[in-house]
């Protein structure tokens, strides 16, 4: 509907080529094409440069920018061989609708389902409130000895693989601001309580992407953690995979490790994270 609007589409005729597949509309290839190379780009670009890096006619070129350009979907920076071309705030605001309407937790689901299967061993997404993490969306295995997980259920950031695992992703006045909260509880004799000891981690877990939390939310379960960035690269959630003690090897932690890492990028990407995991500084 957006592209139809924006490209003088309404009465365009659907047509497939001799496979089947609809036809792409070549107005629209380039728009977008224009679009997402300019997002892509760290800085503003000239009209020569867009039209050689997209392989344009210049003429066909200055025609589409003139046209996103009134519709604010690129603005203008500069006059004469200084002119340049960069995103416009209309690109912002279609942003910002579909921020607003994304659900994490509904697009987490089936990944959350598939990480449960690959691993065969619960597996969780957490949400961060101040101090705890809240369980939000959950897949729960059929082990005869299991971690069992429940929605709505919280527990403290620094017992929890996920909830590390996000402060992992953070910056350090993010870091520091958390410590800052109060006292860190202790649930097991292996919660990491004080906070010299959980910057150090926090430094590991932004080096690795991997959080984990040996028996510190519950003795006898070994969980493990990976942050899931949002459209900005920050983090937003929390993937986590918890272990009986018992069934964890380090066969099984390399697997976690990697099927981690691959859902925590799966939903990253539903969100608009169109880069490799950032690592923060501890």
């Amino acid at each position: 509907m957006i592209a139809r609007a924006l490209f003088g589409m309404a009465n365009t005729v659907r047509k497939t080529d001799c496979m089947g597949r609809p036809r792409l509309v070549k107005s629209a290839t380039r728009a977008l094409d224009v679009l997402e190379l300019l997002a892509a780009r760290p800085e503003a670009m000239s009209h020569g440069e867009i039209a050689r890096a997209l392989r344009i006619p210049k003429s066909s070129l200055t025609e589409l920018l003139a046209t996103l350009e009134q519709r604010h979907y690129v603005v203008r920076e500069g006059s004469g061989t200084a002119e340049r071309m960069r995103l416009g705030p209309a690109v912002l605001g279609l942003a910002g609708v579909l921020l607003r309407r994304t659900d994490v937790t509904r697009l987490a689901q089936p990944v959350v389902a598939a990480l449960m299967t690959r691993t065969g061993e619960s597996a969780a997404l957490v949400v961060r409130e101040g101090a705890e993490v809240v369980v939000v969306c959950k897949e729960n295995c059929n082990q005869p000895i299991l971690y069992s997980l429940q929605l709505g259920e919280r527990g403290p950031v620094n017992a929890s693989a996920g909830g590390k695992a996000i402060l992992g992703a953070s910056s350090a006045a993010e870091i520091e601001a958390y410590l800052a909260l109060g006292a860190l509880p202790r649930l097991t004799p292996r919660t990491i309580t004080e906070p010299a000891a959980l910057r150090r981690e926090f430094a590991t877990i932004a080096r690795s992407g991997i959080a984990f939390s040996r028996e510190e939310m519950i003795e006898g379960i070994i969980a493990m953690g990976h942050a899931v960035l949002d459209a900005t690269g920050q983090p937003c959630a929390g993937l986590s995979v918890g272990v009986p003690k018992v069934r964890f090897t380090k066969e099984k932690e390399r697997l976690l490790a990697d099927a981690l890492r691959a859902a925590a990028a799966e939903i990253s990407a539903m969100l608009g994270w169109r880069d490799q995991p950032r690592r923060a500084a501890g």
